[in-house]
């Protein structure tokens, strides 16, 4: 990890895992490729994985927490290549970005984003254009992935393209060709983990052992057929409300809370199991074709 990053999250009290929990391996690669502030990056990172394995988080936390220059997009928002230019250079260079035509091509956000960085008062250092959901660019201008792994080079700065799909490169990659990003994948939480970042939402009203208990309950039940830790996250939420006097703060007796916990919950878990496990593997297994 770069000495200055180091020194950025040290001189606010951070540590990769409080501010990403379960994704301190991850997070330590992003900081590495991403290096010292002033000195040029790769062009192009190209990270992938499953929905809600931490990708978006970590990469929108290390830059906002180092507070380096960025702007995020969202492809499924910005549909069309006008829209795209338009809030990449307004985000970046605010008012001082005259407005582009909705049919302008790549190569006049170039010279715009060119003329704009070359006049701008900010401290020089890499800039990071973060495109989410960049699967969709596939089904833009034939030319606008390719541009972007190479923005770099065509606007003569320091600029980095972080892409963040969730399909692997080998289905990403244009036939034609292009430049090929350094790959990162995020693998899937595993139980344990899950279990972790579950618990550390307890509210202030519930034991945390309790509440340990109970998420791992839930997981016993859920984790073979949904790893997804916001659809978990509902999960508990929406069980937990049936299950509210367990947790009270007249509940002193601890050993028949969890007798509770193990056989009532549980019970209603699987229940609600049955009706949620067969249009999740639907989902699951179409979302994987895609």
């Amino acid at each position: 990890m770069p000495v200055e990053v180091q020194a950025g999250l040290a001189g606010r009290g951070l540590k990769l895992g409080e501010i990403v929990p379960c994704r301190e391996t991850q997070a330590a690669t992003v900081l590495a490729l991403l290096g010292e502030p002033e000195q040029y990056s790769y062009p192009s990172i190209f990270i992938y994985g499953h929905q809600s394995t931490g990708k978006s988080h970590v990469t929108l936390t290390l830059l906002q927490e180092l507070q380096l220059p960025h702007v995020v997009v969202s492809c499924v928002e910005c549909f069309s290549a006008g829209l795209l230019f338009e809030r990449v250079l307004v985000s970046l260079f605010g008012l001082a970005a005259p407005p582009l035509l909705r049919h302008s091509g790549f190569s006049d956000f170039v010279r715009l984003f060119h003329r704009l960085n070359a006049s701008s008062a900010q401290p020089h250092q890499t800039l990071y254009v973060v495109l989410d959901r960049a699967e969709l660019l596939r089904d833009m201008d034939a030319n606008l992935l390719s541009g972007f792994l190479r923005l770099q080079e065509f606007v003569e700065d320091n600029v980095t393209v972080i892409l963040l799909s969730e399909i692997v490169w080998e289905k990403f990659r244009p036939s034609t060709g292009c430049f090929e990003p350094l790959l990162l994948h995020f693998p899937d939480y595993n139980k344990a983990e899950l279990q972790h970042i579950l618990s550390q939402a307890a509210p202030s009203s519930h034991p945390p052992e309790l509440y340990s208990t109970y998420i791992n309950v839930l997981l016993g039940v859920f984790f073979a057929v949904c790893r997804d830790l916001r659809e978990l996250s509902h999960l508990v939420r929406h069980c937990m409300a049936a299950q509210a006097s367990c947790f009270g703060a007249g509940c002193i007796n601890k050993a028949f809370v969890l007798i509770i916990i193990i056989l009532t919950i549980e019970t209603q878990l699987k229940r609600f199991h049955k009706t949620t496990a067969s249009s999740y593997l639907v989902n699951h297994a179409t979302h994987s074709v895609n």
